[in-house]
């Protein structure tokens, strides 16, 4: 599944529901800004609902509103913008509403109780113009829809609108960098997926272009609790990187204000066990799955620490815990090691097998696998 397909079958779906009327030659459309008469007889769309309605009121002779004309023929466009009139009907409707724009975004706004139909009309708005602001607006659109799925229990397909909201966000600021709101929205998508840095960069950016005093307030506190999650995503970068020290100076500072955050945790008992640290570290670890006693990857590495003390005994205590949660190929082979070194060389190689048959093309497994069979050689 795709955005592409499920937007296709969004259009298809409304398409079935869009009747068409033959207006004749001479036809004289009207509304209050403006006139416009038709030179050729010209087939004119209708929503199904708006049709009914018109009926049942009896508005006339033509039983049609010319608004509703106007609306349809919006709605066309954002359902199928290769349509054989679309030419036509965007210069009717740029001529009977000059204000063009305007008008397609108080028929994005009539239709907020409508997700998907406020949705087909913004993909009209970007077709006639596509600009930042537009791109911006069917963005939000897209994520409305997200947020209705997602109230539906459809998460896979909410997911889909919502991934493509956050490009035309970024489609939207790169268009125009002085339009503030895409910078609003991405910080605060940055922050729910743990990108703090990349949050603070849009919200900052977002400063200094917005002009709404209210706006930029409620970002200024954002900022505010966002600068210690700022540090724990530098530190941790360092640690992941190599740099453990310059890590840990980032992070343990964090510690008191964040004494249950088992991430914060696990990535400090890893920059202790890359700097040899091994009794800090397995504190560390075993911290986390206080928190979190399903943390394989917590449980792997508490593991590494005790072999590294040559407490083999506890790391297969350990590791027998992870493979009952997990039947990791790594865990397996950290197992197959302390087996080995337990001189339970049959254990040792059914891990290792194990391990093998998970992750066939792990060298540092074969590696392993060797010194096994080399010892029950022997």
């Amino acid at each position: 599944m795709s955005y592409k397909i499920e937007l296709e079958s969004l259009r298809k779906k409304h398409l079935e529901n869009i009747p068409f009327l033959t207006l004749k030659r001479g036809a004289v459309l009207q509304t209050a800004e403006s006139v416009y008469q038709l030179d050729e007889e010209l087939d004119v769309p209708v929503i199904l609902e708006d049709l009914i309605e018109d009926v049942k009121q009896d508005v006339g002779p033509d039983v049609l509103k010319m608004e509703n004309i106007l609306k349809a023929m919006c709605f066309m466009i954002g359902l199928d913008p290769d349509f054989i009139y679309r030419r036509r009907y965007e210069e009717i409707i740029r001529v009977l509403k000059p204000k063009t724009d305007a008008y397609v975004i108080h028929l994005i706004n009539s239709y907020g109780y409508q997700p998907d139909y406020a949705l087909i009309f913004s993909l009209a708005l970007v077709e006639l113009e596509k600009s930042a602001r537009n791109l911006f607006i069917l963005a939000n659109c897209l994520e409305n829809v997200s947020i209705d799925l997602n109230k539906n229990d459809q998460d896979e397909k909410a997911a889909l609108y919502f991934d493509e909201s956050i490009k035309l966000y970024h489609e939207s600021s790169k268009a125009d960098n002085q339009f503030s709101l895409p910078l609003y929205k991405l910080g605060f998508y940055y922050k729910r997926v743990g990108q703090f840095v990349r949050a603070k960069d849009y919200w900052e950016r977002f400063i200094a272009s917005d002009k709404d005093d209210l706006r930029i307030q409620e970002v200024r506190e954002e900022l505010e609790a966002l600068e210690m999650l700022v540090d724990y995503e530098i530190g941790s970068s360092f640690v992941l990187n190599g740099d453990s020290d310059r890590g840990l100076d980032k992070l343990l500072p964090l510690v008191p204000y964040y004494p249950t955050w088992w991430n914060l945790l696990f990535v400090i008992g890893l920059a202790f066990r890359q700097n040899g640290d091994f009794q800090i570290a397995s504190d560390y670890f075993k911290n986390v799955l206080k928190l979190k006693p399903d943390q394989t990857e917590s449980i792997n590495e508490l593991a590494l620490c005790y072999m590294s003390m040559d407490k083999y005994q506890e790391a297969k205590d350990v590791l027998d815990a992870a493979v009952a949660l997990s039947n990791n190929s790594e865990v397996l082979a950290n197992r197959a090691v302390a087996n080995f070194y337990l001189e339970r060389y049959k254990s040792a190689l059914w891990d290792i097998n194990q391990s093998l048959m998970l992750n066939p093309d792990d060298e540092i497994a074969k590696n392993i696998k060797k010194e096994i069979e080399k010892a029950i050689e022997e």
